[in-house]
């Protein structure tokens, strides 16, 4: 059993551009918009990366933008953890068609197709030299990357930004895996309720955490992907990230478990505390 501290988070997807957003749609089972929004520029980025950053990148950014805003920690003192399902679909794409046709990749753009490219721009975003890592497991990528930056804020001792985000792909690759809209959530954890808090700074952060979870993993043999929740619209259904929003929605009632498959197991989300239902 692993316990972490969720000390803030940012959530965008179509008329949800915050964590309090997210919980309206959790109640009211309706969001603001219906149509996914412009992703926005990543001011915070030199102007030749802030040209070159695909939308991967900027959907990031912009949920990592979030959770920072309100984080007890500098942006300088967060190991990162970045999951997706199939990264930059748009960026394969490009390169696929060039092949076919030129049979020449432009040097701009393969660095885009790399599942790390986030992190990259995230560390020239913020001066962030810690280590990071980029998890890619199918529709199991929140799963196990939730595990990995669980487990990185415990053995390290330092926090963790863990994003999850999940993009469009296009056809025919869509066809393949209908993920449909941009999602992407980012959280910023620690291996407790802040009695430790990390290397790098030597002190317990002052800001108390949202909650306290506590991760479980337990063997089921096959296991089959659970449908989201019934408030989420169906159109969300493919991405991975989306499995966010369910643990993030237990804020609102201050208690609650959650499962995902990891593989042949199970990994089991549960709310222990929370300051106050959000």
């Amino acid at each position: 059993m692993l316990g972490f501290a969720l000390y803030s988070a940012g959530v965008l997807a179509p008329g949800v551009s915050s964590l309090s957003e997210l919980l309206t749609l959790f109640r009211t089972g309706k969001s603001s918009v219906v149509e996914p929004q412009a992703l926005p520029v990543p001011q915070m980025l030199p102007a030749n990366e802030r040209r070159r950053a695909s939308q991967a990148v900027r959907l990031v950014l912009a949920c990592a933008e979030q959770a920072m805003l309100n984080s007890p920690y500098t942006p300088e003192q967060l190991r990162c953890v970045f999951t997706s399902d199939e990264g930059s679909g748009e960026v394969c794409q490009q390169m696929l068609e060039a092949l076919a046709t030129t049979a020449q990749v432009s040097p701009l753009v393969f660095p885009n197709s790399v599942h790390n490219a986030p992190s990259g721009y995230f560390s020239i975003a913020y001066q962030n030299r810690q280590p990071a890592v980029s998890v890619s497991m199918g529709y199991d990528s929140f799963a196990g990357g939730l595990l990995c930056a669980v487990t990185d804020a415990a053995s390290s001792g330092q926090p963790v930004l863990f994003v999850a985000y999940d993009l469009p792909l296009p056809e025919p690759m869509r066809s393949l895996l209908p993920i449909q809209y941009a999602t992407a959530s980012a959280w910023i954890i620690a291996s407790d309720s802040g009695q430790q808090s990390g290397r790098t700074t030597g002190h317990p952060p002052a800001q108390a955490p949202l909650a306290l979870f506590e991760l479980s993993l337990h063997h089921t043999g096959a296991s089959t992907a659970q449908p989201p929740p019934q408030w989420l619209p169906g159109s969300w259904a493919a991405n991975s990230s989306v499995q966010s929003f369910a643990v993030l929605a237990l804020l609102a009632d201050g208690h609650g478990s959650c499962e995902f498959v990891l593989g042949a197991q199970r990994l089991c989300v549960t709310l222990v505390n929370a300051a106050a239902a959000c």
